[in-house]
């Protein structure tokens, strides 16, 4: 590398490396700038890209960051697709969402610090994922509300919920029996007071998902020869 082009000189003003006038342009640089002097020597701690070691373990810490970050990303974003288009609730991804919302918040500590334009892209991007977190929840609670009974019932769908989703989903069914107790049941003789019963000539009085609802499908890896059950 040419140090006279890292001290300002001029290759065709004849002032080479070893000349009186490069030597006294570098003196007269290194006064006005005395960092400027350690260029030299940076240059060769550094790689073909011009980069340190420290840049490049900082480099590989951030990719795992954003590896993990994306990783979650894209768990509830699949997650919240599935949702919306299942008739019955599927499983609550607690970690990933876990692991957005510390995002969020580490990422809103940091926009007071930033500049404006770094702040406004870190805003857009907080609430692009708050918006996802929002829909995915309740989407959730929709279906909760809907089938509450059923949900609560059935361990394979309380397993399926995360604890404030069962405990929403308990009060919504507490909330429920008392108003329509006191609407109507109470004035009915007692053996047709439950609300539970589904031995009334084939008809289930818990409302449930339709389970055989058409849906979309997307293949993501090759099974073979895959045949559906006949419902």
């Amino acid at each position: 590398m040419d140090t006279d082009n890292i001290y300002g000189t001029n290759p065709g003003s004849g002032a080479h490396a070893g000349s009186p006038a490069a030597g006294e342009a570098a003196a007269e640089y290194s006064a006005l700038a005395p960092g400027a002097m350690d260029i030299e020597n940076d240059i060769h701690m550094t790689d073909e890209r011009g980069r340190t070691n420290a840049d490049d373990e900082d480099d590989e810490d951030n990719e795992e960051d954003e590896d993990l970050v994306e990783d979650d990303l894209t768990i509830l974003t699949r997650a919240w697709i599935n949702e919306r288009g299942a008739p019955d609730i599927l499983e609550y991804e607690g970690a990933a969402i876990e692991n957005l919302m510390e995002l969020v918040d580490f990422q809103m500590q940091r926009i007071p610090t930033q500049p404006a334009l770094v702040a406004n892209i870190l805003k857009m991007d907080v609430d692009r994922v708050k918006y996802l977190v929002r829909s995915y929840l309740r989407t959730r609670l929709s279906k909760i509300e809907q089938h509450a009974r059923h949900y609560t019932i059935d361990p394979v769908y309380r397993a399926r919920m995360s604890q404030a989703e069962l405990d929403y989903a308990n009060g919504f069914v507490d909330l429920g029996d008392k108003h329509i107790q006191r609407s109507f049941l109470d004035q009915l003789p007692p053996h047709l007071r439950d609300v539970n019963d589904s031995g009334i000539k084939g008809l289930d009085m818990v409302t449930k998902p339709d389970l055989d609802a058409a849906v979309f499908c997307r293949v993501r890896s090759n099974v073979g020869e895959f045949q559906f059950e006949a419902r």
